[in-house]
């Protein structure tokens, strides 16, 4: 399924009223998945084909993915996030940003560009510090 920024945005805001409904992993349930499938069709299709259950929970282990990896960059010293302009990479940290892509090229999009969808994943799943000293 092709999803548009505002098919997105309406998910999102789905999740979130149904945050409750998450269990361990920060997953949904099938049931979860397939009220997003039939809200989004209510909400009227603007592209791509239908979105299923199926389609709903692939849409959210990537949406998942690109929070993890922005709350990577978040956690990164020396670099600043802004929803408006990303990691804010400049010629003098250009190089640190590098070496991050290699680990985590899901990344690469957001080295100037921020995510429109940050404040409400922040509202839906908290970001969790990962590491061995955390």
């Amino acid at each position: 399924a092709v999803w548009t920024e505002e098919e997105l945005d309406t998910y999102l805001q789905f999740l979130f009223k149904h945050r409750s409904e998450m269990g361990d992993g920060s997953n949904f349930k099938k049931k979860t998945f397939s009220a997003a499938a039939e809200h989004m069709e209510q909400s009227g299709r603007a592209s791509g084909g239908e979105k299923d259950w199926e389609a709903c929970r692939s849409k959210w282990q990537k949406v998942k993915k690109t929070y993890e990896v922005i709350g990577d960059i978040k956690a990164h010293t020396g670099w600043t996030w802004s929803n408006e302009t990303g990691a804010s990479i400049t010629a003098l940290n250009s190089d640190s940003w590098a070496n991050f892509l290699k680990k985590h090229p899901l990344a690469k999009p957001f080295r100037n560009t921020g995510w429109p969808h940050l404040d409400i994943m922040e509202e839906i799943m908290p970001y969790r510090a990962k590491g061995s000293l955390v």
